[in-house]
């Protein structure tokens, strides 16, 4: 499995893209920073989307994808937990922003094609086992446990403290996390259902006090002002937990 990171923060600018990231270049786990990485070949080889939330910096490039997708046959399929799909339904796909990629306007079918999910059912997207599991966050949102062969990844998404409690469900070989906020602050982490380095250090020992062993971890959704701090922080988590945590930034590939 190789996992490429399209986008690493929750901002935009010349060197840094919403996230965004990209599963042996047909899987997308998000659509913040989806289409500005990727070439329109790139593009036409996803096939498949998980969205774990209705926040902008996580959707936005479904439109650019939708466009990019007009005239290719197959429709890709956006899987997402019910309140995201009717939320981008109704407020980013409904045609008024741009065509509508639900509808069959082309000589072929509609560029997109959603899937509700539900929490804790395994199903099959392209051959990868995938499992959705609520985490906390400020609108509802899911984490996605992506397992092929003997390779498993959690993708946080978006999430705050008690993120620990996906703990029972999963227990992945590779964990994709956020980390949004420096620890000073963590006020606007709580606010905002974000994670600083001590709330993900919380998060990994109760993950070692349940499974008796650390996930590979790789950080990513950022905020901008707050990385450098991050990054510093990070080291003492990496001191005190005896691992090593890898931050992610724009067009980073890690092979899992």
């Amino acid at each position: 499995m190789e996992l490429r990171v399209l986008g690493a923060h929750n901002l935009e600018s010349k060197n840094t893209r919403m996230e965004s990231h990209l599963i042996d270049g047909q899987l997308a786990l998000d659509a913040g920073g989806l289409t500005r990485s990727l070439s329109f070949g790139e593009q036409e080889a996803i096939r498949a989307v998980l969205l774990s939330h209705r926040h902008f910096d996580h959707v936005r490039d479904l439109l650019p994808l939708g466009m990019a997708l007009r005239e290719v046959e197959e429709a890709v399929v956006v899987h997402a937990i019910p309140d995201t799909i009717d939320f981008v339904c109704r407020k980013l796909l409904d045609g008024s922003l741009y065509p509508n990629f639900l509808s069959p306007d082309t000589p072929h079918e509609p560029s997109f094609r959603l899937v509700p999910v539900e929490f804790y059912k395994e199903f099959s997207v392209l051959g990868y086992t995938v499992k959705a599991v609520p985490v906390p966050h400020a609108v509802p949102a899911a984490g996605y446990l992506i397992s092929s062969g003997d390779v498993s990844l959690f993708y946080t998404g978006d999430a705050g403290e008690g993120v620990e409690a996906a703990w029972e469900h999963v227990c992945p070989d590779v964990l994709l996390s956020e980390c949004t906020y420096g620890n000073d602050g963590a006020s606007s982490a709580t606010r905002a259902g974000h994670l600083t380095p001590q709330r993900l250090e919380n998060a990994l020992v109760a993950f070692r006090d349940r499974w008796s062993r650390l996930p590979r971890v790789i950080v990513s959704h950022i905020s901008p002002p707050w990385e450098p701090m991050v990054r510093r922080e990070m080291v003492g988590v990496e001191e005190r937990l005896g691992i090593r945590i890898e931050i992610s930034s724009e067009d980073m590939s890690f092979a899992l």
